[in-house]
């Protein structure tokens, strides 16, 4: 059992764009990426299994050379854009640490179909890190300030630290949950929707 401090832990910080507006696709779509970038990332190719796609690969890190975040390591993973026949390419921030726990710093680069032109540079997420052991952690909250729902980053980051992700949307307020591959707004109508999506692997912090 954990202890009431720990379950209270919630860690807030700041997701957002330095410049322009991010792409934002729809929530359905949003759900699939996240998704899918949870599976690519446990594959060994890292979704890199075309020409194509290593040179959009190859196309990102180029175009982010002087972007990323200093004392985090990226991993790459590719997939194939929903809205066209480019690519989507993900630079997501490692932690370098054991006991750290990363959760933002992540980039998203649309990619021309040949993999030659980077299209668009969006920032996902502010860095967002803690030096709290992840076993402690029972739940991240956090505020997003560009886009009208929780970027596909969090599904990833809360697979990947197998706790759920809450997520506020300052351009209109909405309180959202995010675990188990779904992104779910908290309301008032449907109280218990989202913790019903959390109670299927993340810990039940509300006992």
């Amino acid at each position: 059992m954990r202890l009431a401090s720990t379950i209270a832990l919630l860690l807030f910080g700041m997701i957002g764009a330095r410049s322009a507006e991010i792409r934002q696709f729809d929530h359905r779509t949003t759900e699939k990426l996240g998704n899918q970038l949870v599976a690519a990332s446990k594959r060994a190719d890292r979704g890199v299994t075309t020409p194509a796609k290593r040179r959009a690969k190859q196309t990102a890190v180029a175009a982010l050379k002087t972007k990323l975040f200093d004392e985090v390591r990226y991993e790459y993973v590719v997939l194939d854009d929903p809205a066209g026949s480019g690519f989507l390419v993900y630079a997501l921030a490692k932690a370098n640490r054991k006991e750290e726990v990363i959760t933002g710093g992540h980039f998203r680069v649309s990619v021309s179909a040949d993999g030659s032109v980077p299209a668009q540079i969006d920032l996902l997420s502010q860095l967002i890190r803690t030096r709290e052991p992840r076993h402690t952690l029972a739940a991240i909250a956090a505020t997003q300030t560009v886009g009208k729902l929780p970027v596909e980053t969090w599904i990833y980051s809360s697979d990947l630290y197998e706790i759920p992700m809450y997520v506020v949307v300052m351009a209109d307020g909405s309180h959202w949950a995010v675990a188990n591959g779904l992104i779910v707004r908290i309301n008032d109508k449907e109280p218990k929707k989202h913790l019903d999506i959390l109670n299927k692997r993340a810990p039940n912090v509300y006992d």
